[in-house]
């Protein structure tokens, strides 16, 4: 089993039959479960109300069982068909009509088993406050609150526990008259009759119910009893909202009104407070006796107050506070909003004259004719919003209203004030025209009137602004005009003019008889004749214009311009041939033309070539153009307008190519090479028919392009300095001669400053010992030397070595000759100083690297020595105090350590005391040295 089902401290009673408890199948088994909230199938001490059929009845599944539900009380949706789990607490009601079968493919067409199951009552527990409190609001229209409940929502319903069976029944079990209450199945219904607040408790009634779920089969019915208490709310009252037009207040609304009139507020409870709304977030308390008037005059004359602000709500507030926890404050507002009434408007200046001749306008804004007060200019506030209207009044018979009520049709309602009519083939007349403002304008968001009064169940409403509407006309005149023609634009060619003409019969007329007027000049204004006089000739385009005005007495005149151009035939000019140099193909085909030719024209050549313009641009540094081949190219202008004729004429290009001469040469030389000739520098592919010219006159070139470099001046002291030659070739006209630069770098590298050098014997210096004031250099042991010394040796005495500066180019300066003096032993310096040797005093072969040994060798500044190297054949040989030798050495011998290397006692560590040694270096005239150490252990 997955739980416990057999608890002594519930009443879990299963049975089981004997009827076919051992028979295959078809066997038929009982099982009530009778408390289903204890049942904790994964036994984890927590009541889940899951049970397996399988453990219940004690089978063992089998492939191809299959539970279903069949019982009248219906169970399927709890039950899985495959584990034969129930989920008994998902089960609504408490039944013994529940019935599951187990088919299976073994037992069929008979059922395997089937399982008679009887669930037990369960009634669920009370909220666990032990009570359950209600604020509700209700109102029944005489003043009392009704409250309409659930019962089963004063159950405990919560996660992991079981819910009530529905299938029970609600009893009343108070006091109360059955008058007093309504309990329908588990609907309540209660009263609470209000009770003026004047310290006596808060308004509210105690209910006590009980729940019973009947006993099914063997298990016992429950109950669980509740309790209900009815708080009534506090209620504010029904407020009513006031619309007054703003020419009211001075005479209806100047004087003291109570706000508990029932006209205002109705059915409140008594105990509340008022208070006036400022603003949004800020109220203050006042009293229940008001005048509208003093709060109106108050916002006018406020900094809130802005002519065409439309409409103001006044907000008055009674507020009743709770008198219980579980209630709420309850607020009610009587409002009063006053709207601004129409400000008149009228049009502007009529009527509108308006003479189609001369007005350009295809159409006309009749809003635009308005004249409003400032501030209020009255339009549609929003598309949803209708609140001005256009309406057409009267016209010329069969003109109609000129498309108003079109526009009006076709357009937003934001956009309709504008009231948009038509100029096209109007007819000539007056039209009359009404905009007219109802009176919700500019207060589209305020609320219906609503007034309570005596019958606050059915309130007396009313939609609307309170205020008047208004209406203005608008009047137009089209104005009737005399024909002047239609303007006109002509072009003549110079061959077809001759004489005079009528201005007038050159105008355009569209069939209609052009009346009487006059002519002057566009430009000027000056009166001119109808009759016109050709010229004989033109060299350029000849343009004229005219403006011919009818006038038939009216504001409303009608006027045609009259343009024309009288234009010379076609002239392309004459052309000349042209060679060019292909290394500079850059010219205007336009600027070789002769006689004048006209600037309308197109060129066309070779290779597809048309240009975009009359120039006929190529430059050779301009990647966008084309570039210039050789071959004839046409210039052609088309024939002016009124000319039949187009004129041509044609450039033919050739070109020359200029000698291939090369690059820029640019080198660099040692001053030590002496000359160069310039043509070796030349590529190989450059012709030497040309000549180097001395572009800087150095007169260091010769005819042969010889330069020599000792020749070169220099008179700025210049550093490595740059000398300029051109080389030049001549050409073939029109190409200029070809010509490259060539430019040669001079390196003369200043000499080194490094003095002759003077050396103790005992420093055994080397030549990189000595030191030299340039970054690089070179080492000759000659001035005749070609290869520098580079194995550093040991420097001797009567030496001469050569320096040279020497740069990243292997450049030399001139050779500078290094005198090597080496002192002996005793020899002094020019300074005075002494070359001499001074030994070391004492030997402690301790380990500590402070005299360990006889030292040969010191690296200490002032008394450096290095006697392997300066003496490679010296001999030492050292004695105890009784002259005894036990030490001789040379340059392959180990050093002295305090041990013996000679006689019987080889390698024995001699005893403290003083020793005596004799240095002989057994090189030239340095003479042996002698002296004692004390060795000391």
């Amino acid at each position: 089993m997955k739980y416990k089902k057999h608890l002594l401290s519930f009443l879990a009673i299963v049975f089981f039959s004997i009827t076919g408890m051992y028979a295959q199948c078809g066997g038929v088994q009982s099982v009530e479960i009778c408390d289903m909230e204890t049942v904790d199938f994964d036994m984890n001490s927590i009541p889940d109300g899951i049970i397996n059929l399988y453990d219940e009845i004690g089978l063992t599944a089998e492939p191809g069982d299959v539970w279903t539900s069949t019982g009248s009380e219906s169970a399927t949706a709890v039950l899985n068909a495959t584990t034969g789990e129930v989920r008994l607490w998902s089960l609504n009601n408490a039944s013994s009509q529940y019935e599951f079968t187990l088919s299976s493919t073994s037992c069929a067409p008979d059922p395997r088993v089937t399982v008679d199951f009887t669930l037990g009552p369960y009634a669920g527990k009370a909220t666990t406050t032990g009570f359950f409190s209600v604020c509700d609001l209700n109102d029944d229209c005489n003043g009392d609150i009704e409250i309409d409940i659930d019962l089963f929502e004063t159950l405990e319903i919560r996660e992991q526990e079981a819910p009530p069976h529905l299938n029970g029944t609600w009893t009343y079990t108070g006091s109360l008259s059955a008058s007093d209450y309504r309990l329908e199945g588990s609907n309540f219904g209660g009263t609470v009759p209000y009770t003026p607040s004047d310290g006596s408790p808060v308004d509210s009634q105690d209910y006590t119910f009980t729940y019973t779920v009947d006993q099914q089969g063997l298990c016992v019915s429950e109950s669980v009893d509740v309790s209900i208490t009815l708080v009534r709310p506090p209620f504010a009252g029904y407020a009513s909202n006031y619309n007054i037009c703003a020419t009211s207040i001075d005479t209806s609304w100047d004087r003291v009104i109570n706000l508990n009139d029932d006209e205002y507020l109705n059915q409140e409870n008594l105990d509340g407070s008022w208070r006036y709304q400022i603003d949004d977030d800020n109220f203050i308390s006042i009293s229940n006796q008001i005048n509208l008037k003093e709060y109106v005059d108050d916002f006018l004359n406020s900094s809130e107050y802005m002519p065409g602000f439309g409409c103001h709500s006044f907000d008055f507030t009674y507020r009743v506070e709770s008198r219980s926890a579980i209630c709420f404050d309850d607020n009610a507002t009587v409002s009063f909003t006053i709207f601004e009434d129409l400000k008149e408007f009228q049009q502007l200046n009529p009527p509108e004259e308006i003479c189609t001749a001369s007005d350009t306008r295809t159409s006309l804004d009749l809003y635009s004719l308005l004249e409003f007060q400032p501030g209020f200019e009255y339009q549609n506030p929003d598309d949803e919003n209708e609140i001005v209207f256009w309406s057409f009044e009267s016209g010329p018979a069969g003109a109609g209203d000129l498309g108003l009520n079109l526009f009006l049709n076709n357009t937003e309602i934001s956009q309709r004030h504008r009231g948009t009519i038509s100029l096209q083939n109007v007819t000539p007349g007056r039209y009359e025209y009404r905009y007219s403002v109802v009176s919700d304008t500019l207060c589209s968001g305020y609320r219906d009137q609503t007034l309570y009064g005596s019958n606050f169940c059915v309130p007396q409403i009313s939609k609307g602004n309170p205020c008047g509407s208004i209406s203005a006309p608008v009047i137009i005149d089209i104005l009737d005009f005399d024909y002047a023609g239609e303007d006109t634009t002509l072009n003549f060619c110079i061959t077809d003019t001759t004489g005079d003409v009528s201005l007038v019969s050159l105008l355009q007329d569209n069939g209609n008889t052009i009346d009487a007027g006059i002519w002057t000049e566009t430009d000027t204004g000056v009166v001119v004749n109808d009759m016109f006089s050709f010229p004989d000739s033109v060299d350029d385009p000849l343009s004229f214009s005219f403006t011919y005005t009818s006038d038939n007495g009216t504001t409303c005149i009608d006027t045609a311009i009259l343009q024309f151009t009288i234009y010379p035939e076609a002239n392309a000019g004459n052309g000349a041939d042209v060679s060019v140099c292909s290394d500079d193909l850059t010219i205007t085909l336009f600027d070789l033309l002769i006689d004048n030719p006209d600037p309308t024209g197109v060129w066309f050549g070779p290779f597809g070539y048309t240009s975009p313009d009359h120039l006929g641009v190529f430059d050779m540094n301009d990647v966008t153009l084309p570039i210039l081949g050789p071959g004839e190219y046409v210039y052609v202008v088309a024939s002016n307008a009124g000319c039949p004729e187009s004129d041509r004429t044609s450039v033919f290009i050739s070109i020359e190519d200029p000698v291939e001469i090369g690059q820029d040469v640019n080198e660099t030389f040692c001053i030590q090479d002496g000359s160069i000739n310039l043509y070796s520098l030349l590529d190989r592919e450059t012709v030497r028919t040309g000549m180097f010219q001395d572009t800087e006159n150095t007169g260091a070139l010769t005819t042969e392009g010889l330069v020599d470099f000792t020749l070169l001046p220099n008179p700025d002291n210049l550093v490595n300095p740059i000398y300029n030659f051109r080389y030049v070739v001549s050409n073939n006209i029109p190409c200029d001669e070809s010509s490259l630069n060539v430019a040669i770098q001079i390196i003369d590298l200043p000499e080194p400053n490094v003095p002759d050098q003077e050396f103790c014997i005992l420093d055994a210096k080397h030549l990189d010992d000595i030191e030299v004031d340039v970054l690089n250099y070179n080492w000759y042991t000659s001035l005749e030397s070609d290869m520098p010394v580079i194995d550093n040796p040991i420097l001797l005495d009567n030496q001469v070595f050569y320096i040279t500066n020497v740069d990243a180019d292997n450049c030399e300066s001139d050779r500078v000759a290094v005198a090597i003096n080496i002192l002996n032993m005793g020899e002094r310096f020019s300074n005075g100083e002494l070359c001499t040797l001074d030994f070391q005093d004492g030997v402690s072969p301790d380990g500590n690297n402070q005299n360990d040994v006889f030292e040969l060798v010191k690296e200490e500044l002032g008394e450096a020595y290095n006697i392997p190297e300066a003496f490679p054949d010296f001999e030492l040989k050292i004695f105890n105090r009784y002259g005894n030798t036990v030490y001789e050495g040379t340059i392959n011998t180990e050093k002295f350590r305090g041990e013996s290397n000679v006689s019987i006692r080889l390698g024995d560590d001699l005893p403290s005391g003083t020793y005596f040694y004799i240095f002989t270096p057994n090189f030239e005239n340095n003479l042996p040295i002698q002296g004692s150490f004390y060795l000391s252990r």
